[in-house]
């Protein structure tokens, strides 16, 4: 059982990157909308254990192999420190806005940091802030719908 429910997960997870690969593909903006990024992050703040970290490993296995053109484990050991960072920001630091943007926008740093390596700054800075904004929207409207309200 423990075995399927770390498989259903991977799969989710690799279809919600599948997905953002998609819609930042086909949808021409000067920012990018990271579906997988704030669900990173929704794990990273809300939900993270121990039992997760296979899951984020397969999906970056799976992403590397398909998607990437780096090293095999870049983009996995990218999106085990984006949930570790947000994590240890969020358990260290008081739970507010200014934390949660702050986390958002160092974790989109790093999460992008192949294509600042790879390209200019100047090329990806232009729709940064604005990704800051659209993706932290999202994700405090996700945190809002799925808050327990008992």
């Amino acid at each position: 059982m423990k075995v399927i429910r770390l498989i259903s997960i991977s799969t989710f997870l690799f279809i919600l990157c599948l997905f953002e690969n998609y819609l930042n593909t086909f949808i021409s903006l000067d920012f990018g909308v990271y579906v997988f990024l704030i669900s990173l992050l929704y794990i990273g703040t809300e939900l993270f254990n121990q039992n997760l970290v296979i899951p984020i490993f397969l999906t970056g296995i799976l992403y590397d192999s398909f998607f990437s053109t780096y090293y095999l484990g870049l983009n996995t050991s990218i999106f085990l420190v984006v949930v570790i960072l947000s994590n240890y920001v969020l358990s260290r630091y008081s739970r507010s806005n200014v934390i949660y943007v702050t986390t958002i926008s160092l974790c989109l740093l790093i999460y992008k940091i192949p294509i600042i390596i790879e390209f200019d700054l100047d090329y990806w800075l232009s729709g940064y802030f604005t990704s800051i904004i659209v993706n932290s929207l999202i994700f405090f409207s996700l945190k809002r719908a799925l808050r327990k309200n008992v």
